[in-house]
């Protein structure tokens, strides 16, 4: 039974061993974001209008 384990273990490992291995060669590099997004600067940092009204006070 512990010998079934460690195999099932061992061959789990080299599974994904191989599998970050091929991952890091065959992902694509990320592409630049588009220039006419928004950045975290541009934003209104005004808080947002409130539409409803506040909780009940007890």
């Amino acid at each position: 039974m512990a010998q079934t384990l460690l195999t099932t273990l061992m061959v789990c490992l080299a599974n994904q061993h191989i599998l970050l291995s091929r991952r890091q060669v065959h992902d694509r590099p990320e592409e630049p974001a588009p220039q006419d997004t928004t950045t975290p600067d541009e934003h209104d940092l005004a808080p947002p209008k409130a539409d409803s009204r506040p909780p009940p006070r007890e």
